[in-house]
């Protein structure tokens, strides 16, 4: 029986528990649980078919490291939401092994007709005309913020000045969910940036990129089931101290949460999970080094202040992430009433899980730095932030063809909904499309 199997929502979607579902879970484990319930029989699964890409691991465009940590499970909706042509399916079915001998444990599909390779297609054609120009933009702010992050870090660090560490701990945050916009895409340098909050690219590559972005707000979701029981998103019957005690316990874990992730990787890697030990694990060390050698202050000193800057980086990096799109009563989490739990389209299953804001989309630096234009970032994640704002033609195009709606909010409703989440106990018993217009 899966861990604490008797205190946590029961899958609407039928989909099969992870064995190590714990708040313990790290990547490593959530993998684990994908070999043991995917049916990949130690290959790559796509749809109902097994393939074998050791040989192509090495000429795979977007690098090594996605089929290295994939190799042993279903890679469905990775594969048909990272891939934007039918170059890719071609080059696949080279690699073809056997067909799957179990069900696929994920219940979503990608028909041809249906929604989401419909609004693919589509969006194929848009990209043949858009300007590189936002991607540029999105460059420059990017190395905008960590250029700050250090200038202010450094003058906090001469003059001893909080105020001035805010502000350097401000662009961390910003900086930090910037660089999340290259870890989706191909190994690049600026992926590296999002180190600098103690936290780890590989690591959110799989909780957030595999998991999150693949199996949204479902029992499948790492950043559901690693935040369980202290924040209890699932509606299901919760202790008072769960569910009310998270409106203390919140924001004090936004503020840690950076050091909270670091030291969960070192105790892992006491344990002996090598795989958490990375050659770039030495880029969050240069910002502190960089404080030391042009401040004016001890090495004591210089860590403290380091430490206020990567505190103030977590409180706008977890307050921003937490309550961005998926969080609110009216949203969809596993055990509440699916739309179907046969045949849910999967573009359909993350407009049922997110809320977009008004306030954000619309400017490019606030997309860029507040996980703006959520449900087109889910859909097209490879796709630069810059470029999403020139796909809503597109998007309202094909939800109008289906007759489906993409709620916007305000931030401040996705806020208090996030703490409502929490609290609520009881499931939806309508689908997502019978529940509140936005």
């Amino acid at each position: 029986m899966p861990p604490r199997s008797e205190t946590v929502a029961v899958s609407t979607l039928k989909i099969k528990p992870p064995p190590n579902r714990s708040p313990a879970q790290n990547g490593t484990l959530w993998l684990k649980d994908k070999h043991e319930t995917d049916g990949a029989e130690g290959l790559w699964r796509v749809h109902d078919k097994l393939y074998d890409l050791s040989k192509f691991l090495k000429n795979h465009p977007g690098g090594s490291e996605w089929l290295e940590l994939t190799k042993g499970t279903d890679i469905t909706e990775a594969f048909e939401v990272h891939h934007l042509t039918k170059l890719p399916e071609q080059q696949l079915e080279k690699h073809f092994v056997r067909n799957a001998r179990s069900k696929r444990n994920s219940p979503f599909t990608f028909k041809d007709d249906g929604f989401y390779r419909t609004l693919k297609g589509e969006v194929m054609e848009v990209l043949k005309t858009l300007p590189k120009q936002p991607v540029n933009t999105s460059a420059v702010f990017t190395d905008f913020l960590l250029a700050g992050t250090f200038v202010f870090a450094i003058i906090a660090n001469s003059f001893w000045s909080y105020k001035i560490a805010v502000l350097g701990g401000l662009f961390l945050g910003c900086l930090t969910i910037a660089a999340h916009n290259y870890f989706h895409k191909k190994d690049n340098y600026r992926m590296l940036y999002f180190n600098f909050s103690l936290m780890q690219t590989r690591e959110w590559r799989i909780s957030h990129v595999l998991s999150h972005h693949l199996h949204t707000n479902t029992i499948d979701d790492m950043e559901i089931t690693m935040n369980e029981p202290i924040i209890p998103f699932l509606p299901h019957e919760k202790p008072a101290l769960a569910k009310y005690g998270y409106y203390v316990l919140f924001p004090i874990y936004w503020i840690i949460a950076f050091h909270v992730n670091f030291l969960k990787r070192v105790v892992y890697i006491i344990k002996g999970d090598t795989h958490l030990i990375q050659w770039y694990d030495w880029v969050p060390y240069t910002l502190p080094l960089a404080m030391y050698v042009f401040g004016d202050q001890s090495l004591l000193a210089t860590l403290w202040m380091w430490t206020v800057i990567i505190l103030v980086g977590s409180f706008h990096f977890s307050a921003v992430g937490y309550n961005a799109a998926h969080h609110h009563p009216d949203i969809f989490h596993d055990g509440d009433a699916p739309r179907s739990d046969s045949d849910y389209d999967w573009g359909l299953s993350q407009l049922d899980a997110i809320m977009d804001r008004v306030d954000i989309t619309g400017s490019h630096f606030l997309v860029l730095t507040n996980f703006g234009d959520h449900a087109l970032h889910h859909m097209f994640p490879t796709l630069d932030h810059g470029t999403l704002e020139l796909l809503y033609p597109t998007l309202k195009k094909v939800c109008e063809q289906f007759k489906v709606d993409l709620r916007m909010t305000s931030q401040w409703e996705l806020l208090k909904g996030s703490f409502l989440q929490v609290t609520r106990t009881q499931p939806n018993p309508n689908p997502p499309d019978l529940l509140k217009k936005y």
